[in-house]
């Protein structure tokens, strides 16, 4: 019993042995770190960084900021890693001590005090860093706007002919940079800082607009130096020599317009010595359109003169040809009055064409005048002349058109009289074939339309034996007879079909005499021919004899039609399609 008691207490001592072990060590590890990461934070050596920065020489507002960071380390960060540099050993030491048991809360506070040291290096760094950049900046700034100045002395001394007398104002307005670059130097050493940077982004600002000058001033300044003034000339010495050899333009004065260019071209270089840049880039615009203009007015009469005198010569032998022609097609006309009437207004037609004529010669007449007495403004007339043989063009195509309307009139009046004599046998033709016939009568609706095409004919004799033939009436009658001919063929076709067949069928039913039906059927069919009704006569005979004998009908027809060597004309429905 007693060697288990002894047993269990040596457990629990081991346990407890084990336990102040463990955690010894673990005290121990933390506070190696905390040293550890003590000694990262020594090795950043922000005793340097700040050395760095104060060789820097700084001045002003930055110098303050400086001042501020290093009061800041010298007053709460050196003591502070002395106090963890005393407090870590001395805890390591305690850890190993029957003290262990009570540090660890002093570890604790010595991991926060860590941290927060370590936050107030690293914004310390941060602003060190900061005013390093700042300080580079202001630098290159400064460095940069010297070599500007350097640069842009340097282009006006070597280039100074591409700016011509603008290059006064250029240097100028250079030495006008340059004494606020010198108030800018002298705010930055007097720690005016804030002053400083306002003068510093207007002059980055003035810097670039006078870089962007001396960019654009030799573009300027080439056309107004060099192309305005040799163009100027040369329109001064063209347009005299073109008035010498008697040329017009459409545009009036026009030594005065350029003696006001030259005004102009004088005006814009004053403008460019004064630097209005803006004002001189659309003077420069307004100079190379005006001058382009004048060119291409007096270019446009030097193009003109030779075709304008070739087309008067042209419409000289046009103009006669067209007025002969239509006095011609106007003769012709008259004499053709006599004997027709005229319906499209043709007479009236050629007086317009007439008149347009005239209007065309007489302008004719004053540009060929005008051409030679050397007053001609070619152009001018070369359009005038353009439009006006278009136009007669479009007048010859009238008279061609017209002149063929009226030449057919007497070739149609000569069709006419053809077809008036074939009408009038073919008329004659019926009435002999209606004769030879040798029926009791004729039907009155035959008749009434055989009078009717025949009174047609008659009056498309009357027309055309008028003193003034009326083509257009005719051409009406002559399609009215034709058809209405046709026509009566068909129906006498039909009378002579009906009246034959009949009669064929009357004698092929006198086989059936004992047949009562047939009888009385042949009975009606009399009756119906001698009251001229042939088509019913034969519809009533043959749709009873089909009855009896069925195909009889076809039979007797078609023999008819194979004797009169004719196809069949029309077909009869008797019941059913025969």
């Amino acid at each position: 019993m007693f060697f288990q008691v002894l047993i269990v207490i040596l457990i629990i001592v081991v346990a407890i042995l084990a336990c102040v072990y463990f955690y010894q060590r673990r005290a121990v590890k933390q506070i190696n770190d905390l040293m550890e990461s003590e000694k990262k934070l020594a090795d950043q050596k922000v005793d340097q960084q700040i050395k760095n920065v104060e060789e820097l020489q700084l001045i002003g507002d930055a110098k303050k900021q400086f001042e501020t960071i290093k009061n800041k380390y010298e007053k709460q960060v050196r003591p502070a890693i002395t106090a963890f540099n005393k407090r870590a050993p001395q805890l390591l030491a305690d850890s190993r001590t029957s003290k262990l048991l009570t540090i660890n809360t002093q570890i604790r506070d010595l991991q926060a005090d860590l941290a927060k040291l370590t936050t107030t290096l690293q914004q310390i760094q941060k602003d060190l860093q900061h005013l390093r950049q700042q300080q580079h900046t202001h630098k290159q700034a400064v460095e940069q706007i010297k070599n500007k100045y350097r640069q842009f002395h340097r282009q006006l001394n070597e280039k100074s002919f591409e700016y011509g007398d603008s290059e006064k104002q250029l240097n100028s307005r250079l030495n006008e940079l340059e004494d606020q670059f010198a108030q800018f130097t002298d705010l930055t050493n007097k720690g005016d800082i804030e002053a400083a940077q306002e003068i510093l982004s207007n002059l980055q600002s003035e810097n670039d607009k006078f870089e962007q000058d001396l960019k654009k001033i030799p573009q300027l300044y080439k056309p107004i130096a060099t192309e305005f003034p040799e163009q100027l000339s040369e329109l001064k010495s063209g347009y005299e020599t073109l008035v010498k050899q008697n040329f017009h333009f459409t545009e009036k004065n026009i030594d005065k317009q350029i003696e006001q260019l030259q005004s102009k071209l004088d005006q814009t270089i004053d403008q460019l010595n004064n630097l209005q840049l803006d004002v001189v880039e659309q003077s420069n615009k307004d100079l190379s359109d005006q001058i382009d203009y004048l060119y291409g007015v007096m270019q446009k009469e030097i193009d003109a003169k030779n075709e304008a005198v070739h087309l008067i010569e042209v419409m000289k032998d046009f103009t006669k040809h067209a007025q002969r022609q239509n006095d011609e097609l106007g003769v012709e006309l008259d004499r053709l009055s006599l004997n027709y009437t005229l319906t499209n207004h043709e007479q009236e037609t050629v007086r317009e064409l007439g008149e347009q004529i005239k209007a065309i010669i007489k302008q004719y007449r004053d540009d060929a005048e005008a051409v030679a007495n050397k007053t001609a403004v070619y152009s001018q007339v070369l359009d005038r002349q353009k439009s006006n043989q278009k136009n007669l063009t479009e007048i010859e195509k009238s008279q061609e058109k017209l002149n063929d309307e009226v030449a057919k009139l007497q070739t149609d009046e000569q069709r006419a009289r053809q077809m008036l004599q074939k009408y009038s046998t073919q008329i004659r033709t019926i009435h002999r074939q209606v004769e030879q016939l040798n029926l009791p009568g004729l039907p009155k609706d035959y008749l009434d339309y055989f009078f009717g095409v025949s009174d047609e004919i008659k009056k498309l004799a009357d027309e055309l034996n008028e003193y003034k033939i009326n083509m257009d009436e005719i051409t009406k009658q002559l399609i009215i007879v034709e058809s209405d001919l046709d026509t009566l063929n068909d129906k006498t076709d039909i009378l002579r079909d009906s009246a034959e067949l009949t009669e064929r069928f009357q004698q092929y039913a006198n086989r059936f005499s004992d047949n009562e039906k047939i009888a009385a059927a042949a009975k009606k069919s009399q009756e119906l021919f001698k009251q001229f009704n042939y088509t019913a006569s034969l519809e009533a005979i043959a749709t009873v004899l089909e009855e009896i004998e069925p195909g009889s009908y076809k039979r007797i027809e078609d023999t008819y039609y194979r004797e009169i060597g004719k196809i069949k004309r029309i077909e009869r429905k008797l019941g059913k399609e025969s």
